[in-house]
């Protein structure tokens, strides 16, 4: 709530239910320089210390209501409740008002002795009460319930509790809408990265067939080549040994090379091809 609320004077509360009773013992004992701040259970809390009592009844009403409706608390660490699944995190805020401090004499002390800082302000407890739901931004619904003039967030639970139904209604929405998104971000993944899978094998068969063409065709040059010297070897002429030596080397040479003295090829497997992939980088 705004720190330009003005001040309310709340009329006294009479806690007597059981469970209340115990909600404001565990509130004032968390009193930390006269304010109760509580992030778990029900409800994130941040109230003065006049405050307990109502706060105390207002707490017992709504985990009862809650139960009534099958919800969950929250046990993550994070107040709220659970429904249907989503959690829907809640807060009760009461608002202050800003004043001038004036400096005590054992503050003024420490200022000269150690530097410590003196706060300019203290904020003082409006006694205005505020529910809201801290997780439903931008889900177009209510998430503020607060004290007005004609009104305590007491009167208006029951709306409280729609509003806490459809902030979790949204939520929903909101949760399986981002699901689908990233399971089409998925599955676009999942088909760009098959395509390049078969674009890699793709590329590596053709480069290996290139390859296998390539040494053939070679192979057969240089097959033609050896055939013409064996034409005009003469029988009996100087060097005819070291030819001969020289033909036998030369078709051991393309026997290794031609890729058909090997076997007909056969097409390599997906596995084998994308082991090889980084053999035949795209270009």
């Amino acid at each position: 709530m705004s720190a330009k609320e003005p001040i309310h004077v709340a009329a006294p509360v009479d806690v007597t239910n059981p469970v209340a009773i115990t909600i404001q013992k565990e509130l004032t004992r968390s009193l930390v320089r006269g304010d109760v701040r509580l992030g778990s259970d029900l409800l994130h809390i941040d109230v003065g210390r006049d405050s307990i009592p109502r706060v105390a009844n207002l707490i017992a009403s709504l985990r009862a209501a809650v139960g009534k409706r099958l919800w969950s608390i929250a046990v993550d660490g994070q107040a709220g409740v659970v429904v249907d699944g989503e959690k829907v995190e809640l807060q009760l805020s009461e608002g202050y008002t800003l004043t001038p401090h004036t400096p005590t004499a054992a503050e003024i002390r420490d200022f000269r002795s150690w530097g410590r800082s003196i706060p300019e302000n203290e904020h003082i407890w409006s006694g205005l009460l505020q529910l809201s739901i801290k997780n439903a931004t931008y889900l177009r619904v209510r998430q503020k319930w607060a004290d007005g003039k004609r009104q305590r967030i007491e009167d208006v639970q029951t709306t409280f509790l729609e509003g806490i139904g459809r902030a979790a209604a949204a939520l929903k929405q909101r949760r399986i809408e981002r699901e689908e998104r990233e399971r089409q971000w998925a599955e676009e993944l999942r088909r760009r990265e098959e395509q390049e899978r078969l674009k890699a094998i793709d590329r590596v068969r053709g480069a290996a067939f290139k390859e296998q063409a390539s040494a053939h065709q070679e192979a057969r040059q240089l097959q033609a080549y050896i055939e013409a010297v064996k034409r005009r070897l003469i029988r009996g002429s100087e060097h005819e040994t070291e030819i001969q030596e020289w033909i036998a080397w030369t078709e051991g040479y393309v026997g290794r090379m031609d890729p058909l003295n090997r076997g007909l090829p056969i097409l390599l497997s997906d596995e084998d091809a994308l082991r090889l992939r980084w053999q035949y980088p795209e270009r």
